[in-house]
């Protein structure tokens, strides 16, 4: 089986295209009598190295699991422009035995003379990279600096012929209604959902096309969403309100790198160099903009911090009614404690599936795999590899460090202010601004990192929590018992059939690496949990969904659940082989 790898970087000036790089690959595979599978990162550095990048990522795990015998790029440059991931992909395809095909020719990486050549080119790619990105960042700041556009403009904005500022007036019209909302003191997701109903288009859905692409970091899902079907989110309305560019005054930070030495190894940094404001068209007046601002920092001090919540798992269960992903939704204040179906989200609900309760569903997870004496060793043996009160107290050095270099700097700027020379320097003025905001967020850092070192301790209010499971004491660290848990565990499927006296749940669970789908039912309450056994009706589909979980890195698990879903099972019928049964003193609370 060939890989392909395609990339195309952020800067968009490739000379390659995704295309083509894919159509001059499967020339090599034809050519070889090669199988192939594509691996993508499109508009991403080779700079970065393979925990960025998901295509690369694929690659290298499917290497690893066999699925992969040879790798085909365009040229070296697409695998990499860092050395260090060079280094890493050599050793990758020799100690598995791998050819690689740059270009459509076979290169020898065992070889002594071709790996010299091509370690000299990874040196001149990382060379190339580091000037490229310096001679762009320079050409971005003169463009700043001279009122010019440069990349993605703002929602409300566009260019002209010479690439000045110029107001969409189309879009400009719902940025002057956007502020309107909020000094009629709407809040930003209430603003978000009267465009979402009105249907008013993102800057995303109505000027692109094709996919984003999300990774779940305890399971390394890689989820699509088209750009097309973008719709306002309120996190998104509270930024544009708070954008000075609305007023007439845009901001721009240039970067430089600096090579910093933590642990006497050497990490290439970015910082601020230069923060460089100009002027554009306003859209809305600057009255109207600084009274919104204090009406936001007032409200943001009425709503105080925002609670932390564990969702142990979150990221794997679907819906078998419609697909959609499941969420947890917890509230300590209101009534809300459930796993919900995201197509029944307001506005744009399309689903009717039921909820399913976060504790008692997490207690029979966590009960049923502890059944195994191997699985229970693996998931609560965690005290080996993990201290999460060090990690805390590493979190809260650093962020104490940090805090400190802050002040200094805002001390410096302040004491600049009282020289005569520079009391009206606009550029310190707003260095001073983004320093007080940066000292707020690294204060409420700390208080957070304080307060959870202190329920660590008191395993209080924690992703920490002490339990006695089958007659043995266990310590459950929230995000280590996550992780495990999304090792074994693949996929979830939950549908709810409300037409049984009080509804019946029944649940899906799919392993990791394993052709076996596990089938539970139970009632409303969750406490007793029939095990149906191994999903008979579907087992000759097992090996075809297996199939594209290892050759279709753009498997979508939302449509296989569509069509291999189970309401068509006839329940009545169904024999009970085993029954769990979950007490109160069995449920596990994290937060």
């Amino acid at each position: 089986m060939l890989g392909i790898y395609c990339r195309t970087s952020k800067s968009r000036t490739d000379k390659y295209t995704i295309e083509n790089q894919k159509e001059a690959g499967v020339k090599c595979a034809n050519k070889f009598g090669l199988g192939f599978q594509f691996y993508i990162d499109d508009g991403i550095s080779g700079t970065l190295d393979e925990t960025i990048r998901g295509g690369l990522s694929d690659l290298f795990r499917d290497i690893k699991r066999g699925d992969i015998t040879c790798v085909y790029c365009i040229d070296q440059s697409r695998i990499e422009r860092d050395t260090r991931t060079w280094e890493f992909f050599v050793a990758l395809c020799l100690n598995n035995n791998i050819k690689y095909y740059p270009g459509g020719s076979e290169f020898d990486l065992d070889n002594p003379t071709n790996r010299m050549f091509a370690q000299l080119m990874s040196v001149v790619n990382a060379y190339y990279a580091e000037i490229t990105s310096k001679k762009v960042r320079l050409a971005n700041a003169r463009k700043a600096k001279e009122g010019k556009t440069h990349g993605l403009k703002p929602y409300g904005f566009k260019r002209d012929e010479n690439n000045n500022y110029i107001v969409d007036e189309e879009e400009a019209q719902n940025v002057r209604r956007m502020f309107q909302l909020s000094l009629e003191g709407k809040g930003a997701y209430t603003i978000a959902n009267i465009f979402n109903d009105e249907g008013i288009p993102t800057k995303f859905s109505k000027n692109f096309t094709g996919k984003m692409k999300r990774k779940d970091i305890y399971t390394n899902n890689t989820k699509y969403f088209e750009k097309s079907e973008v719709i306002w989110r309120g996190n998104v309305i509270s930024d544009m309100l708070r954008n000075k560019i609305y007023k007439g005054i845009r901001e721009w930070n240039r970067h430089e790198d600096k090579l910093d030495h933590i642990d006497g190894k050497p990490v290439k940094q970015k910082y601020i160099a230069e923060l460089i404001t100009s002027k554009v068209p306003a859209i809305v007046d600057p009255g109207i903009w600084e009274k919104i601002q204090k009406n936001l920092a007032v409200n943001r001090k009425k709503v105080g911090r925002k609670d932390e919540y564990h969702y142990l798992l979150n990221g794997i269960i679907y819906c078998a009614t419609c697909g959609s992903e499941i969420r947890g939704k917890k509230r300590l204040k209101g009534n809300d404690n459930a796993y919900k179906c995201t197509g029944k989200r307001y506005p744009n609900a399309r689903c009717n599936s039921r909820g399913i309760n976060i504790p008692k569903l997490e207690s029979f997870i966590i009960r049923y795999l502890s059944g195994s004496k191997d699985l229970l060793s693996y998931l609560f043996n965690i005290k080996e590899d993990t201290n999460e009160l060090d990690m805390l107290h590493k979190k809260l050095i650093d962020a104490k460090v940090e805090l400190e270099k802050v002040n200094k700097r805002t001390n410096k700027a302040y004491n600049l202010l009282l020289d005569t020379d520079f009391s009206n320097d606009e550029k310190i003025k707003s260095e001073i601004i983004e320093l007080n905001k940066k000292k707020d967020n690294l204060a409420e850092t700390i208080k957070i990192i304080e307060q959870k070192q202190l329920n660590q301790v008191s395993n209080y209010k924690t992703g920490v929590l002490k339990k006695s499971i089958h007659g043995l004491n266990v310590e459950l660290p929230f995000d280590s018992l996550k992780k495990r848990i999304h090792d074994i565990i693949e996929w979830i499927s939950i549908s709810h059939d409300k037409l049984k006296k009080g509804g019946r749940y029944e649940v899906r669970i799919k392993f990791r690496n394993y052709n076996v789908y596990v089938l539970f039912s139970t009632d409303w309450k969750l406490c007793n949990w029939n095990f149906l056994g191994y999903a008979e009706k579907i087992r000759t589909l097992k090996a075809s969904i297996e199939f594209d979980l290892k050759t279709n890195s753009n498997f979508d698990i939302k449509s296989e659940l569509k069509k291999y879903k189970l309401s068509n099972r006839d329940s009545d019928s169904e024999e009970i082989i085993a029954r769990i049964i979950i007490d109160q003193e069995d449920i596990v609370y994290f937060d």
